[in-house]
């Protein structure tokens, strides 16, 4: 009976410090480019604060962008470096929020590429 109890304790011991060491690794990063385009009028101070704004979103690394103003359209460059989403409740980089951003500097956007590096 003691042999058996050493050995319940021996396997409990070793799954607890195998679950401890499993929780600690780090999160694997995916690197990601997002394209929008866009269009409207936006003047090159607009210009620069909507850049600060999007840099500013969470997980962005960079942003830029280039824009053409005889024609009012306009392209936004983004990378992003997001935690490797494990379950549902994982959060990314919110295009939602991107979205509401543009067109709250009144311009439309068009349309959105991903590309994971």
């Amino acid at each position: 009976m003691k042999i058996s109890k050493l050995f319940f304790f021996q396997v409990l011991l070793f799954f607890s410090f195998h679950a401890i060491s499993q929780s600690k690794l780090p999160a694997k990063e995916i690197k990601k480019q997002y394209h929008y385009t866009f269009n409207g009028d936006l003047s090159p101070q607009v210009k620069q604060s909507l850049e600060e704004n999007i840099a500013s979103l969470k997980f962005v690394s960079s942003a830029k962008i280039k824009y053409k103003s005889e024609s009012q359209k306009g392209e936004v460059f983004i990378q992003t470096t997001e935690p490797e989403a494990t379950s549902e409740e994982d959060t990314s980089f919110d295009l939602i929020a991107l979205k509401k951003l543009i067109h709250s500097f009144n311009l439309t956007p068009l349309e959105l590429n991903v590309t994971q590096l």
